[in-house]
């Protein structure tokens, strides 16, 4: 490790300095080209094998032009469709880029050192992370 890496290690706090990276699964191509097989479909990863459907990629064309601006960070218009088809206000939802960011969210808000967080060995690989780099 560089002597720039190390200092940064310093000054970071324990519980992010004992993470260790996230080893993603391999993408089928890679898996493909080691077993020498071809047509292979992946179920982990929350991968679709099926592709996006119709209506996904209708709506991606739809907003196309919009691409290179940034979109509403507060998620009106969404919270606003999520709140009317579940009868709650739009104060009470909240959105994050997937699972992990809103989770990480949780655990910023609800954990600290001292605390602990209870999950699976066998759960989603986020909750370990997350409950470490605050120090629960």
């Amino acid at each position: 490790m560089t002597e720039t890496a190390n200092r940064f290690l310093d000054i970071a706090v324990p519980g992010v300095t004992n993470l260790k990276p996230y080893v993603p699964g391999k993408p089928i191509s890679e898996l493909e080209r080691e077993l020498g097989i071809t047509d292979s479909v992946k179920l982990a990863s929350n991968e679709n094998p099926l592709g996006c459907s119709e209506r996904a990629k209708a709506a991606i064309r739809t907003e196309l032009d919009q691409v290179a601006l940034y979109p509403d960070g507060g998620g009106v218009e969404l919270r606003a469709a999520l709140a009317a088809k579940h009868g709650i206000e739009p104060n009470r939802i909240t959105l994050g880029n997937g699972s992990n960011d809103v989770l990480d969210m949780i655990a910023r808000v609800f954990l600290a050192p001292g605390y602990e967080s209870l999950f699976s060995q066998y759960a989603f690989a986020v909750y370990p992370i997350s409950s470490q780099a605050v120090g629960a």
